[in-house]
């Protein structure tokens, strides 16, 4: 008779591989494809893609930022597209124009073709022609064209979109609420007025003029490597057939908005539930700030090092004069004129270095990632946008109450330096930002086991065909139920005209006998 001990311990051996196993789906090879020039834009689908690992899948991340550190279950494939925004951004660092129509054709001829070649380079050939996956990520920046991959590698596809709801990433036909749901230019106004709704109205009218000219614009690319003769699907159906769209967003940074269940908000993924180690000189140079920390940054395509000289000389002529330590990522070595109460670092752990104690401030450019760290780990910021959405993620921090913004064009040491000690000193930032923190992360579950449980979903279902949303393949002239008022409004004309023809002719019937009686009558 076996020993009680024993059958306990292979018991417990048991369940310990039973709860190793990932959620009702065996071991399935992933395949996740970033083309982008911005490392920020990845860190969430790493994320993601680390923690499938850790649940025995085996996954592919094909990108220009491979991880620093090698991850069990965790392949990179490395293709260079890194420095395809650079001459973009160190522009706008020059001080040139960062309007947002003049810059959309260069960001967007810059991601579609760094994101051709992504494609076709013999790195990512090779993973299409040797191997088979069980699941497709594409992460989208202005290229959704590269969902034709699907067809390649005949497996389901999820689009990973690293900002929140647009008109480009609504492939699954998620309803619009035009009349409710503000567009991210008009800013997060909830209610909208009447004159606030009219806005709305023009902004996506125009949006979706402009989908149709960046469409017109990626069709070639999408036709050139899956032409219709070779019997691959149309670009518009290739969009169709996605099976999951997940946002890097989450309704307390918006407003509330109608989701289909094949569109889902994971915002937060990169945020790690509890920080990892930081290196000891950045943990030395934060723990000696008895009067706290600031931390200061400009994102992942934005190079500190490229800025125009009064504009770096009003940051660091503010930043000196404080008492308290700085942390600011500096791209290059060395730091002209550095203050004795800097210290600089070409890639930072953000994350990691906002949830430290000391962090009492965050001078950024206002980038969704940045923004979603500090508002996680409680911490204010003064922000000085730059492009993008920059402006309205910016804006709404000042609305909601927790930092102040400071213009690029009119950054001057002493606009700077009011707008931090403002932060600073006024309570009621710190106590604000602490109210949003306690909202965003009070969720019936983490992002990450979000995400993950709809990765493996669509994997157990064989691509999920069934969360598919009928509208998705209306037009938008049946969409609005444009045609069937059409038809209505002819119905009831018709009905009408053919009730005053009959009334018409009764008239003309009933009063022709009345004459004819009349003359009857005379005669």
């Amino acid at each position: 008779m076996k020993s009680p001990v024993l059958i306990a311990s292979a018991a417990t051996v048991l369940l310990l591989l039973l709860l190793q196993q990932p959620n009702g789906v065996d071991s399935a090879k992933i395949l996740c494809l970033f083309p982008t020039g911005s490392k920020s834009h990845v860190l969430g689908t790493q994320a993601l893609l680390k923690n499938l690992a850790q649940r025995g899948h085996e996954v592919t991340m094909v990108s220009a930022f491979p991880l620093s550190k090698p991850v069990k279950n965790y392949r990179d494939v490395y293709v260079p597209m890194e420095d395809a925004f650079g001459p973009i951004m160190a522009g706008f660092m020059k001080g040139g124009s960062r309007n947002l129509f003049k810059m959309m054709p260069l960001v967007v001829k810059a991601s579609l073709d760094n994101s051709n070649l992504t494609i076709n380079s013999p790195q990512f050939q090779q993973l299409v022609q040797e191997e088979k996956f069980d699941l497709a990520i594409v992460g989208f920046f202005m290229n959704d064209f590269i969902v034709g991959v699907r067809s390649w590698l005949n497996c389901p596809t999820i689009m990973y979109c690293s900002a929140g709801f647009t008109s480009m990433t609504n492939v699954v036909g998620n309803p619009l609420e035009i009349s409710a749901v503000p567009h991210i230019l008009l800013g997060n106004k909830n209610p909208m007025g009447f004159v606030d709704r009219v806005k709305n109205t023009i902004i996506y009218t125009v949006d979706f003029l402009m989908g149709k000219i960046l469409a017109h614009y990626t069709q070639p690319y999408y036709e050139s490597n899956f032409p219709a003769e070779k019997g691959y699907p149309s670009f518009e159906q290739a969009k169709l057939d996605i099976s999951l769209v997940m946002l890097n967003s989450y309704f307390t940074q918006t407003v509330p908005r109608p989701y289909l269940p094949n569109m889902v908000e994971v915002g937060g993924l990169q945020i790690k539930p509890k920080p990892d180690p930081l290196p000891e000189d950045i943990q030395a140079w934060l723990d000696g700030a008895k009067d706290g920390a600031i931390f200061l940054s400009f994102g992942s395509n934005l190079k500190s090092s490229n800025l125009r000289q009064d504009k770096f000389d009003a940051i660091v002529g503010s930043i000196s004069k404080l008492k308290q330590r700085i942390i600011w990522k500096w791209d290059t070595d060395q730091m002209p004129g550095k203050p004795a109460n800097v210290m600089i670092g070409k890639w930072l752990p953000q994350d990691d270095i906002l949830a430290h104690k000391n962090l009492k401030l965050f001078v950024t450019h206002g980038g969704l990632g940045s923004i979603t760290e500090s508002m996680y780990h409680g911490v204010p910021i003064v922000g000085i946008p730059m492009f993008g959405d920059q402006d309205t993620n910016v804006a709404q921090v000042v609305k909601e109450g927790w930092g102040a913004s400071v213009s690029f064009d009119d950054l001057t040491e002493e606009k700077l330096m009011a707008a931090i000690k403002e932060v600073l000193g006024t309570p009621k930032y710190a106590q604000q930002i602490e109210s949003m923190a306690e909202r965003y992360k009070d969720r019936p579950q983490s992002s990450m086991d979000l995400a993950t449980f709809w990765v493996e979903y669509v994997i157990r279902h064989k691509g999920a065909p069934h969360l598919h949303y009928q509208g998705a393949d209306l037009n938008v002239l049946q969409r609005n139920l444009v045609d069937v008022f059409a038809f209505l409004g002819a119905v009831v004309y018709v009905t009408v005209k053919l009730v005053c023809f009959v009334l018409c002719r009764v008239k003309r019937m009933l009063c022709g006998s009345k004459k004819t009686t009349k003359k009857q009558k005379k005669q």
